[in-house]
């Protein structure tokens, strides 16, 4: 008995889906398909001559140089990659990205599944009693009825309208995790200049603890000298006060580096992080940018993909708000089974089913709709602007990066040649008070040199690894040599 109640059940569903692959099929996609826009960029960068832009895309196939994400290893430091794989798994400001990424894939899944038909099951129960007084006969009826169905719903996708928002939705969910890749790039630059400059402290310690050496032995030279009747006691106390400003210097530069050291601790999520202090002169130097970085190298930047992924959803939605005009059309369709006798429930005589094709197609709205298409296109507009910001901006901080790279360099060779002056001054200018040949404000001024000097080569050193933190910030990662 149920035999063709079933054959109809799916001639019925094939008749579905040949609709909904067809509908997809002949269906065409509304609004304008994305294209990477042009931005004007010199072909590369270079920190010391000028070149004329062309208008180009910032990113192509195949790049002259490829990016390297690990790029603090580039130092060469245990201590420092230790510290940024711990950033990189217990920082705050990662875990709160990586849960915002989550979000963002969610909603793109969502999105997706309207591709697909809904297939919902309901089921009920109704026991109902009528009164004597609506009863032709005059006695009151009472009837149960139980139903059971799958109840299915599909929009056909003919203008494209579901595709485009899930173009949008998935570009959103890609600049998602850009945004966690600039997060993390961030916090590894974060953390490795902190680094550094825990570093620089550890050699302005270095420097002045031998300052304050160098000035105790003057101290006691010039009080021999005195106990010896040779010198007044002015030396004495010039002494005693150089020594003394030193000690305060050592003393400042004590608290700074504890800070910083808790600073690192917060950025790792190790709050009770201790390192023993090393000298900044004894790290390796990152190597030596190469000369003419091509531009393409901004393409391993993670918020220039950003922006343009959330281009592509802002020029997805255009597609979206002009198939709103069109109509919509969408297939329904319930099977199940209903009856009022319990036994005959599942007989093939309790059988229902339908099925139907609608169409709903906008009249008038109170130019809602075109409202809403205006708005997508300022929307995208307004993306579009940000992206050539953001490429500009990246171009611009390379630049700059690479001048302080070259420069500090350029510094380093002059301070190199200052520290060695100043030193062999301080030197002779010591040995020749011990004998009597100059005074001891010949000293001290030796001694200012020397002290100065040496702290400008560690600043100087600092600035110089820091500038190649910016660099490869500025690039989005490293360099390696190109593939051959």
């Amino acid at each position: 008995m149920t035999q063709p109640h079933f054959s109809g059940v799916r001639i019925w569903i094939r008749t579905i889906l040949a609709l909904s692959i067809s509908g997809v099929l002949s269906g065409c996609l509304l609004g304008p398909d994305y294209a990477r826009p042009q931005v004007d960029l010199p072909e590369r960068f270079n920190a010391q001559t000028s070149e004329t832009p062309t208008p180009r895309t910032i990113m192509s196939p195949t790049a002259a140089a490829v990016a390297l994400a690990d790029w603090w290893t580039l130092f060469n430091d245990p201590v420092l990659n230790d510290l940024v794989a711990n950033a990189q798994k217990n920082n705050a400001d990662v875990q709160i990205a990586v849960a915002r990424l989550g979000q963002a894939q969610a909603l793109a899944r969502q999105a997706g599944a309207a591709l697909y038909p809904t297939l919902n099951l309901t089921a009920s129960g109704v026991r109902a009693s009528t009164g004597t007084a609506v009863s032709a006969s005059g006695v009151g009826l009472q009837t149960n009825t139980s139903q059971v169905g799958l109840v299915t719903s599909y929009e056909i996708d003919v203008w494209g309208r579901v595709r485009r928002n899930i173009e949008s939705a998935t570009a959103v969910a890609t600049a998602s995790q850009y945004e966690q890749d600039s997060v993390r790039l961030t916090i590894s630059a974060l953390v490795t200049n902190t680094y550094l400059r825990l570093r620089a402290l550890d050699a302005q310690t270095s420097v002045v603890s031998n300052s304050v050496k160098t000035r105790e032995n003057s101290l006691r030279v010039a009080q021999a000298k005195l106990d010896g009747g040779l010198v007044s006691p002015i030396d004495v106390s010039q002494a005693r006060a150089a020594k003394a400003a030193s000690e305060a210097t050592l003393s400042e530069l004590t608290r700074q580096r504890a800070i910083v050291q808790n600073q690192l601790g917060i950025l790792t999520g190790q709050l009770q992080l201790s390192l023993a202090p090393v000298d900044l002169r004894g790290l390796p130097i990152p190597p030596i940018p190469p000369a003419g970085i091509p531009s393409t190298l901004l393409e391993s930047r993670p918020d220039v993909n950003r922006v343009e992924q959330e281009l592509t959803a802002a020029n997805a939605r255009i597609g979206v708000a002009t198939a709103n005009f069109f109509p919509t059309l969408s297939l329904t369709g319930v099977f199940g089974a209903q009856s009022v006798d319990f036994s005959a429930f599942l007989s093939g005589q309790s059988a229902v089913w339908s099925a139907g094709l609608g169409l709903l197609q906008p009249i008038f709205s109170g130019g809602s709709l075109t409202a809403r298409l205006d708005f997508a296109k300022a929307q995208q507009q307004e993306v579009l602007g940000n992206y050539v910001k953001v490429v500009r901006n990246a171009f611009g901080e390379v630049g700059d990066a690479l001048v302080s790279v070259h420069q500090t360099l350029q510094t380093e060779l002059f301070l190199t040649e200052q520290v060695a002056a100043a030193t062999k001054a301080q030197e002779l200018a010591t040995v020749r008070y011990e004998a009597g040949y100059v005074d001891y404000l010949n000293v001290l001024e030796a001694q200012r040199v020397q002290n100065e000097a040496n702290l400008a080569f560690v600043l100087n050193r600092s600035l110089r690894l820091q500038a190649g933190v910016d660099l490869f910030k500025a690039l989005g990662g490293g360099w390696n040599k190109p593939a051959p």
